[in-house]
């Protein structure tokens, strides 16, 4: 059988598997190919809730609970499908010989390859930052940020400091929500204030957003407590103290880290071009592009999601990483996959490729309890009505990947859980 190879079970990868599975199943097909998914996780991560998991206090639901409404293991997901799922780390590919290495010693042939490994993150080596800072890009960095504050509550600490450093998206949600969550730690350890402060190295929070979403979301900051502090870089890191480009020194208690991200670490000795922050480049068809154009490669290798960088043909500028655009990149992926099978099996005489095209996507950027400002083409929603269209929105990706009463149950607990918390409409 042959073998398409999906690395990554991220939100691209994991559409590229279900979606190209249930296309061979449709071309009566499974019996001369099969999908491969490939993670180290035993589980998919829907990303937007992790900052709701790091600001749940431990009274209100445990490591279990949160990890069933945010976490979801891959097998149940799959499990009608005709895809296997292998738990394994990526070490390594020889694209010429077309291998992926498992675990550094297990081998798998891939015929065709997409690489969805997602991102890594980036600390670029400032002194004492990687020793010192919290993340927010898994499961585990969620639980890690709860139990930090947890446990200086826990301690007796009345005044905890927490400086999140990167004001784009994931720091403007997880600062607005560490400061909401006050109310729920007071009730806990009788007086814990929290002072949050976002420190962001641009002009303004969320720099490349609409300005009237800016606006929108400093506003919000600015009523729920959380300081800003623009224009200003971390340069160094010692003992409990953050200094900054302009010679300000912030004492802290927690330090989380929101400042960047690079390419997975499996990518960096592949003979793939790349750009500065080691994501492969890509054209079109989001075809990975081979470092010299002499390489040649013994299956078709596909990029999408983290991973990648795609230029915008029209301002030549790389697309955002959003989930958004990953599930956009996985359609296209999937498609160009399954017509080339279908030319090779003489179901049709010519592929019809697609092309991924650059859009702007809605987003929608939660700022602490029940609010939330989404963009939508030239719309911008703000308050409960924007916090409502991001329950919508998550609701309907679990309907896409999961059974529809699976994903309402879930979604409704998960709703149960992190409303609790907010005491601020």
């Amino acid at each position: 059988m042959k073998k398409i190879v999906i690395l990554g079970a991220g939100f691209g990868g994991l559409r590229a598997a279900i979606k190209i599975s249930k296309k061979l199943r449709s071309l009566q097909l499974l019996k001369d190919y099969e999908v491969v998914l490939i993670d180290r996780n035993d589980h998919h991560t829907y990303t937007p809730l992790l900052y709701e998991v790091a600001t749940t206090s431990k009274s209100l639901a445990n490591i279990a609970e949160l990890h069933e409404v945010a976490a979801y293991k891959i097998k149940p997901l799959i499990k009608n499908l005709s895809l296997t799922f292998l738990q394994k780390e990526v070490t390594a590919a020889d694209l010429i010989r077309g291998e992926v290495i498992l675990g550094g010693k297990e081998k798998i042939l891939a015929d065709y390859l997409v690489i969805a490994l997602g991102a890594e993150v980036n600390y670029f080596d400032i002194p004492g930052l990687a020793s010192s800072a919290l993340a927010l890009k898994t499961f585990t960095d969620a639980i890690r940020i709860r139990d930090s504050v947890w446990n200086l509550g826990m301690a007796g600490e009345e005044n905890i400091k927490i400086l999140v450093v990167g004001g784009g998206a994931t720091g403007v949600e997880l600062a607005s929500e560490l400061k909401v969550w006050c109310g729920e730690l007071e009730k806990e350890f009788r007086k814990c204030e929290l002072e949050v402060a976002i420190i962001e190295a641009g002009r303004t929070i969320l720099p490349g957003f609409d300005t009237r979403v800016i606006k929108l979301v400093e506003k919000r900051l600015k009523r729920v407590g959380v300081k800003i502090f623009a224009h200003e870089s971390l340069t160094r890191v010692e003992k409990k103290k953050a200094y900054l480009t302009s010679g300000r020194i912030e004492p802290f208690d927690i330090l989380i880290w929101a400042g960047g991200i690079k390419a997975a670490e499996a990518l960096s000795k592949l003979p793939l071009k790349n750009e500065a922050r080691g994501r492969v480049v890509v054209r079109g068809k989001m075809e990975c592009l081979p470092q010299t154009p002499d390489l040649k490669f013994r299956s078709k290798v596909y990029g999408l999601g983290d991973t990648i960088c795609f230029y915008d043909p029209r301002t030549e500028k790389p697309i955002p990483s959003v989930a958004r655009a990953a599930i956009s990149q996985a359609n296209v992926v999937s498609e160009n996959i399954i017509e080339d099978i279908k030319m090779e099996n003489g179901l049709t005489k010519t592929a019809d490729h697609k092309v991924y095209k650059s859009m702007e996507y809605p987003y929608i950027t939660p700022v602490g309890g029940k609010y939330a400002v989404a963009k939508i083409g030239p719309l911008v929603v703000a308050g409960f009505w924007g916090w409502i269209l991001k329950g919508l929105v998550e609701l309907n990706y679990l309907f896409s990947i999961m059974p529809r009463w699976t994903a309402l149950r879930l979604w409704l607990k998960g709703l149960k859980i992190f409303t609790q918390n907010d005491r601020l409409g």
